[in-house]
């Protein structure tokens, strides 16, 4: 594997880490929610950091589907990057919504 394969497998290790934050805490959020058709009410400030996070990620994958990993790159690329932690970001408003 090349050096660039690796540091970018560390940025989808991650990506992956965060997709599984953000079900577990939807999960708990249905959990907490019960039978009700909607549950607990989120915050503005919350719902508003979801969308424009989003909103960031979708770029990024729009992005890095144009792109490819240079030869002899020694950083990951910077959508990879701008979607891990926007992953994260959206886990984390998830985690404290459960």
């Amino acid at each position: 594997m090349s050096p660039l394969a690796k540091v970018e497998a560390d940025v989808f290790t991650g990506i992956a880490a965060s997709l599984r934050r953000w079900a577990d805490a939807l999960d708990a959020h249905r959990v907490k929610a019960g039978t009700r058709d909607l549950g607990p009410a989120w915050q503005e400030a919350d719902l508003l950091e979801l969308y424009e996070t989003w909103v960031a990620v979708g770029y990024a994958i729009r992005d890095v589907a144009r792109t490819r990993p240079r030869a002899g790159a020694t950083a990951p690329r910077t959508q990879l990057v701008t979607i891990r932690d926007g992953l994260a970001r959206i886990a984390d408003v998830a985690e404290r919504q459960a």
